[in-house]
């Protein structure tokens, strides 16, 4: 008898490829010899190297929508749309540290889908059922594989993409919360490909190649208005909590990550004013932190009330976890 899972995937690869010659193409470029097999056919490299992939394209997509979009997107959306984009770039530098190595960097999009919400909303809901279901099938396929640390993380890379896709819907103007469970469309991740081929290959309605930006460019977009680093299963830590192992008088030096420049506020969190920027190259002492009530630790520049966002920025010189603790 044929389930009703397996139902749902041959659906989708019926409706995502457009004829045996373009699968085939894709074929042979990941060498698989079977793209919905129901075996473990996937080893981890395979699985790394296609998360990475849909990483870049998501990374590309969400940059163009905030840099090149005629869609009148408010305030809170586009902060919701940064942090989308922050959380990407993210799950990639992660998947980058095991090693991954994506099939590209350069990518076809939907033609206007930048000048329609709607089309918008739509096209991007149906990238992240995507990439959630093949983040649910490498966390069955590592976990069969012998890995539980990089299974639990790949489920908790599809449980932020699950946050994506409720609020995506929403700016499209439907119900966020529509489903009980994620949909679990495919059994192994190599599955997903098929749905991802019209951006990676010209098809029809498609329009580019447009390249990735670049994380540098993506950390300047974002600013300060993006998501909390997390631990990753695979690499567990304590979290530090501010204030725990201070030392009085402690100070320590920062610069910012890469070209970005760091915006500095009147006070640690996202809703006091920006009072200046902290430029690529410079080096600032702080001489103190504070947590915000996202979970985000600020700390204090020494030379004046203005304060940065700790991920957006480096140490050069001492240990800032244990700056003295403030409450504001």
């Amino acid at each position: 008898m044929t389930s009703a899972n397996q139902l749902s995937r041959r659906s989708l690869l019926k409706g995502a490829v457009a004829g045996s010659a373009s699968l085939l193409t894709f074929n042979q470029l990941f060498n698989y010899s079977q793209l919905s097999a129901q075996d473990n056919a996937n080893d981890p490299q395979t699985i790394v190297n296609l998360a990475a992939t849909a990483e870049l394209i998501a990374c590309t997509h969400y940059y163009r929508v905030l840099t090149d979009s005629n869609i009148a997107l408010a305030p809170d959306e586009i902060e919701v749309l940064k942090g989308f984009l922050d959380a990407e770039l993210q799950h990639l530098e992660l998947l980058y540290l095991n090693e991954a190595a994506p099939v590209t960097e350069r990518f076809y999009l939907p033609v206007d889908v930048y000048n329609d919400r709607e089309q918008f909303s739509l096209i991007t809901e149906q990238l992240e059922t995507t990439f959630i279901a093949a983040y649910l099938a490498a966390t069955r396929q590592f976990a069969q594989l012998g890995f539980p640390l990089l299974a639990a993380t790949s489920a908790q890379v599809s449980a932020v993409e699950q946050e994506h896709l409720a609020l995506v819907r929403g700016i499209g103007g439907r119900r966020p919360n529509n489903v009980a469970l994620a949909r679990a469309l495919f059994f192994n991740i190599t599955e997903a490909v098929p749905a991802l081929q019209p951006f990676l290959e010209r098809s029809a309605g498609y329009e580019g190649p447009v390249s990735f930006p670049g994380a540098d460019a993506i950390r300047e977009l974002i600013g300060d208005v993006g998501v909390l680093p997390i631990s990753p299963f695979s690499d567990p830590s304590i979290a530090n909590v501010p204030g725990s192992n201070s030392v009085a008088g402690a100070t320590c030096t920062v610069t910012p990550n890469g070209n970005f420049n760091g915006n500095l506020r009147f006070g640690p969190g996202l809703n006091f004013e920006i009072v200046g920027k902290l430029l690529a190259g410079d080096t600032v002492t702080v001489d103190a932190q504070s947590l915000d009530n996202d979970g985000f630790v600020w700390w204090r520049v020494s030379t004046g009330d203005r304060w940065v966002r700790s991920d957006v920025v480096r140490a050069t010189g001492g240990d800032c976890s244990v700056l003295p603790a403030l409450k504001t």
